[in-house]
């Protein structure tokens, strides 16, 4: 009897001290997506430092891949494949899980150019220029983050 509570108390000290270590190597911080997290969808501080580092590595010349998950106001979301390269990017936005969504096929944008664009006090805009079967000047807005959300 005495000697299985001794293995009991011995087991949960090394599973807490388990714990304890694996928290220290990796800590639990909510609402902040590690800086090369492949899927984003909170549209919050975090996803905008990971598009950010999206938009600097292109700007490097190195490539890089992400998936957003952006929320509609009355559905299903839309969902953004952007892979690059580090000289052209591919921005796919596919709106067919949006039930309300009259479009449900996939836009697709091949371009040569990525930035952030500060719009106005309240919102933050992903732009794509050089874009093929487009002026190349033209900048075309495919994600805007919500000050207000930040």
């Amino acid at each position: 009897m005495l000697k299985t509570r001794i293995i009991i108390a011995q087991s949960v000290a090394i599973a807490a001290l388990l714990i304890g270590v694996a928290l220290l190597l990796h800590p639990i911080v909510p609402g902040k997506a590690a800086a090369d997290e492949p899927v984003i969808y909170r549209l919050d501080k975090a996803d905008l430092a990971r598009v950010e580092r999206l938009v600097r590595k292109f700007g490097d010349g190195y490539g890089d891949n992400l998936m957003i998950v952006s929320p509609t106001l009355d559905s299903g979301p839309y969902v953004h494949d952007v892979n690059s390269n580090g000289r052209e990017i591919r921005w796919v936005v596919d709106p067919s899980r949006d039930g309300w969504t009259v479009d449900k096929g996939k836009t697709e944008y091949d371009c040569g150019a990525i930035r952030m664009h500060d719009r106005d006090p309240n919102y933050i805009d992903v732009q794509l220029s050089r874009c093929s079967h487009h002026a190349a000047d033209e900048q075309l807005t495919v994600l805007t983050f919500s000050k207000e959300d930040l």
